[in-house]
């Protein structure tokens, strides 16, 4: 779900930035989540244990959450640089919304996993 969440989130945008000529801008930011999409595709189908994808739900988790609330206070990265990754309000929301889901299902992932051990003993 997280491949087809980023890729949706992506494409769609990349694509109206190239027709508006825009691209230069942002192009780094696009390139980020589609790494996160192409994780996220393995860690969901190709991967051989649930290890990538304990470690992608987490990564995912914490790393957009803390972007999406440092967002609200900066408005991005190497911004005036080639590499700008601009930071606007749109992006704040999506951010945390797929942080805070990545977050959610790790910690209902985790306390499952905790039950389930508790009682085996």
């Amino acid at each position: 779900m997280a491949t087809v969440v980023f890729l949706l989130f992506t494409v769609y945008p990349m694509v109206v930035k190239v027709v508006e000529h825009r691209l230069t801008h942002d192009w780094v930011h696009g390139v980020l989540h589609l790494g996160s999409a192409g994780f996220a595709a393995y860690a969901g189908w190709l991967a051989r244990s649930l290890t990538p994808a304990i470690v992608y739900t987490w990564a995912v988790g914490i790393f957009y959450t803390a972007l999406g609330v440092a967002g609200w206070f900066i408005d991005g990265f190497l911004l005036g640089t080639h590499l700008a990754i601009p930071l606007a309000p749109v992006d704040n929301i999506f951010h945390l919304g797929v942080g805070g889901a990545g977050l959610a299902v790790a910690l209902i992932a985790h306390r499952s996993k905790a039950g389930r051990q508790s009682l085996s003993a």
